[in-house]
């Protein structure tokens, strides 16, 4: 019920109703479903703009789908995050939630989510005063943005008026402001479009005809709106002597803002936010606090009754050795099996790429895996020499990775849909670390070709654009 209610933009204004579903999910074991129920309580919190309560909400339900694969309630959780950040002017906060967003929409592969990941990010950078950041961002936006989704368009051709109007560059304000007019936006939404020419001629000096746009805006049922239009109506009087006028629309807007300011707690979103990634951390130091206090009466009563209390310390000095030995046992263990496992797993992977390539008549050696017949010994090694793959050999190559890397290249299709067979081919490869010589001698290019088909599948194909994250390393951890 809570998510149709958000989905049809209803009107909420109690959190009774997911509070149900919140207790339901607490103690079930199902983490995603609780998530899920913790997305939709922040939402709703955001709804009756308590941001404080919606960003602890927002940040549980992070943790507890951490380790899903619902890319998409992951990408909207952190989307909100940011966009609660953003209306808490704390751009820094939003601007590594929305990364995070924005890396979820790219695993989705999802235009629109995105073209408005990128939007927010724009925005954070203008409120940063990055401007030539805000821009380029807001361009990658458009340049994603389905074409079709003109309410969308209208925002963005807006906002990047305001900044180009902000830059300097009138003109270019001016035209996207009439681009996004000539897109016939909604009655609320014309008002922003209108302030930003406002702005514009009242900083050319164009007193009447920012007279008239301002007029316009002071309508806007948006109080930030409102407010910014009797600031500069403001000047504009003030600019033609009607110093009277000046002060009463001062006035009004010092409401409006005071109005604002109300709405805005930036210092108690940071302090929430603070309390939640550090609350463990202040429950140890309560703790140790309490012993401490304890073990000062403990140190009195010792005085008066020596020997039992010697005893009882001796006593309580080998049950904390023997524990402190117990953990540290434990913690021996459990490191002794995880390196185990890694160990079975490097095994794995190398048996499978020895067995894969064991079973090619056609290959003598290949010199990335190391695999020589017994009975001969090969004098020279020609790295140029080609290596023929039939369409068994691909089928065997997928189906062995498919079962040392659960279900590898169903996952990869699933998350990358537009890799050709060719390039999944390369993909299974480079995941048990088939060397650049190997690979080309396979797929008959040469080695600086295989560099730039893995540089093209991991940023036109994957579109992963950090410059510190090879196809090699990326397959690895996939």
């Amino acid at each position: 019920m809570t998510k149709a209610l958000i989905k049809n933009s209803l009107p909420i204004t109690s959190d009774s109703l997911i509070n149900i579903a919140l207790e339901y999910y607490k103690d079930s074991g199902d983490s995603l479903a609780e998530g899920d129920s913790y997305y939709y309580a922040g939402r709703i919190s955001l709804e009756m703009q308590d941001s404080k309560r919606a960003m602890e909400l927002l940040l549980k339900a992070a943790d507890l789908t951490e380790n899903s694969n619902d890319y998409k309630l992951q990408y909207l959780i952190y989307y909100y995050l940011g966009e609660l950040y953003i209306g808490e002017n704390l751009y820094d906060f939003a601007l590594k939630k929305l990364n995070k967003a924005y890396y979820f929409s790219r695993l989705l592969n999802d235009s629109s989510y995105t073209a408005f990941v990128r939007r927010d990010i724009a925005i954070s950078f203008s409120g940063k005063n990055s401007n030539d950041s805000a821009l380029n961002y807001y361009y990658q936006a458009l340049n994603i943005l389905p074409q079709k989704d003109t309410a969308t368009l209208i925002i963005l051709f807006d906002e990047m008026g305001g900044i180009y109007n902000t830059t300097g560059n009138y003109a270019k304000s001016i035209q996207l402001v009439n681009r996004a007019i000539s897109l016939k936006p909604a009655y609320k939404e014309l008002f922003y479009g209108y302030l930003i020419k406002a702005r514009v001629y009242l900083n050319t000096q164009k007193y009447d005809s920012a007279n008239y746009y301002y007029n316009k805006t002071i309508h806007s049922p948006y109080i930030y709106t409102r407010a910014s239009s009797y600031e500069g109506l403001a000047s504009v009087y003030s600019v033609k002597g009607n110093y009277k006028g000046a002060f009463q629309l001062m006035r009004i807007y010092n409401k409006c803002r005071d109005s604002i300011d109300l709405q805005t707690k930036s210092a108690a979103i940071i302090e929430m936010q603070n309390i939640y990634q550090h609350e463990k951390s202040k429950e140890q130091i309560q703790r140790l606090i309490l012993e401490k206090k304890e073990q000062t009466i403990n140190f009195y009563h010792w005085g008066l009754l020596s020997f039992i209390f010697l005893l009882l310390l001796c006593g309580t000095f080998f049950v904390y050795r023997n524990t402190v030995k117990k953990k540290l046992l434990e913690k021996s263990k459990i490191l002794l099996e995880q390196e185990n496992r890694l160990i079975k797993m490097r095994e794995k992977e190398s048996k499978l790429r020895e067995d894969f390539f064991k079973k090619l008549n056609n290959i003598k050696k290949i010199p990335s895996l190391g695999v020589t017949n017994e009975n001969e010994k090969i004098e020279s090694l020609d790295i140029t020499a080609k290596i023929s793959l039939t369409s068994s050999d691909w089928d065997e190559l997928i189906r062995n990775i498919d079962i040392a890397y659960d279900h590898f290249t169903d996952r990869l299709t699933k998350v990358y849909p537009n890799l050709n067979i060719q390039e999944i081919h390369l993909c299974c490869l480079v995941k048990i670390k088939v060397a650049r010589n190997d690979l080309a001698n396979i797929f008959c290019i040469t080695p600086q070709s295989v560099k730039t088909t893995k540089y093209r599948i991991k940023k036109d194909k994957m579109g992963i654009t950090d410059k510190n994250i090879s196809l090699d390393l990326f397959l690895e951890k996939f």
